[in-house]
C-alpha cells in the first residue's frame, strides 16, 4: 500500500510502479525476485558499490536501498527514437566512467555461484565462461553522480551471460551506436566519432582483445529479439519490433569496418 508521502521514480524500461519512501525504494515483486536478491546480495558481500542493497519484502513489493544520484531517463523515449542524455552523460568522461562500472561489476560477479535461478529471461545457471550480471545495462538504469556513472539499478532482467556480450550490449547504449538522427534526438551536436567512443568505451573495461566485441555486437541484437518472444505484444507490434531490430544489424553491417578499423590491435597495444 502507497503512503501519501512516496514519490514515484522513473529509470528503467522494464519495471513500473516503483516508489520511494524515505532512503528505500519499493518495487513490484516479480517470480524471478528470489534469484536477483541472491545475486544482489552475493555483490553486497563483495563489496560492490553500485548496486542497491535487498532489505526485505513488504506484501507485494521488494525493499531496497535507494541510491543517491541522477538516473538518466527519458520519458519521450521510445523504440527507434534516440534515448536523450544529460549534456554531461554525453562526455568522454561518463563513457570512460561506464566502461569502468561495467568491468566492476563483472569482476564482483565472477565468483557467484547461484542456487537460485529462476531468472526472468534465462532460467537456469550460468554455463562454463559465463557470470551472472545485470542484464539490462544502458542510462535509463544508471545512477549518475557528478555527470558520471556511479550505480545501476532495476535488476530485474538480471542472469546468466557471456561477459562480452552484456559489455556489447552496454556498448549500444552508452557509446551509443545509432545513426546520426538518433543520436541527435539523444543530444550530440556535433555528431561524434562513433568508432573513437567504441574504442574508448572498450578499452575502458579493459577487453583483452578489443575486436571480441564486434561479433559480440550482433549477437546482443539477436538476444532482444529472443526477448520479443516474451512480451505481450501484438502482431503488429512484434513485427515493429522484429523490424527495428533487422534495421540494426542493417546499420551495423555498415559502420562494421570504420569499427574495425578503430578496434585493430590488442588493448594497450597502441594503435
Amino acid at each position: 500500500m502507497a503512503d501519501d508521502g512516496d514519490e514515484p521514480l522513473a529509470g528503467g524500461r522494464m519495471t513500473r510502479g516503483v516508489l520511494r519512501r524515505g532512503e528505500r525504494v519499493l518495487r513490484p515483486l516479480g517470480p524471478w525476485s528470489e534469484a536477483v536478491h541472491e545475486y544482489l546480495r552475493h555483490l553486497e558481500s563483495v563489496g560492490f558499490p553500485g548496486a542497491p542493497r535487498v532489505l526485505g519484502v513488504e506484501g507485494d513489493r521488494e525493499v531496497v536501498t535507494y541510491l543517491d544520484g541522477e538516473v538518466a531517463a527519458d520519458p519521450s523515449w521510445q523504440p527507434g527514437r534516440g534515448h536523450r542524455l544529460p549534456a554531461p552523460a554525453r562526455g568522454d568522461e561518463a563513457l570512460v566512467a561506464a566502461g569502468r562500472l561495467v568491468r566492476d561489476l563483472h569482476e564482483a560477479s565472477r565468483g557467484f555461484r547461484p542456487h537460485r535461478t529462476g531468472y526472468r529471461f534465462h532460467p537456469c545457471p550460468p554455463r562454463p565462461g559465463q557470470i551472472v550480471s545485470h542484464g539490462d545495462l544502458g542510462p535509463w538504469n544508471t545512477v549518475y553522480r557528478d555527470g558520471r556513472p556511479a550505480a545501476f539499478i532495476d535488476f530485474d532482467s538480471a542472469g546468466p551471460v557471456d561477459p562480452v556480450d552484456e559489455l556489447a550490449a552496454a556498448a549500444w547504449a552508452f557509446v551509443p551506436l545509432a545513426p546520426d538522427r538518433r543520436l541527435r534526438e539523444a543530444g550530440f551536436d556535433p555528431i561524434p566519432d562513433l568508432p573513437r567512443r567504441l574504442r574508448l568505451f572498450v578499452d575502458a573495461y579493459g577487453l583483452p582483445d578489443r575486436r571480441a566485441v564486434l561479433p559480440a555486437l550482433r549477437r546482443s541484437v539477436l538476444a532482444g529479439a529472443e526477448r520479443i518472444a516474451t512480451w505481450p505484444l501484438s502482431p503488429a507490434e512484434t513485427a515493429a519490433s522484429l523490424e527495428y531490430l533487422a534495421g540494426e544489424l542493417r546499420w551495423l553491417h555498415t559502420v562494421a569496418p570504420a569499427l574495425e578499423r578503430a578496434l585493430g590491435g590488442r588493448a594497450g597495444a597502441g594503435p
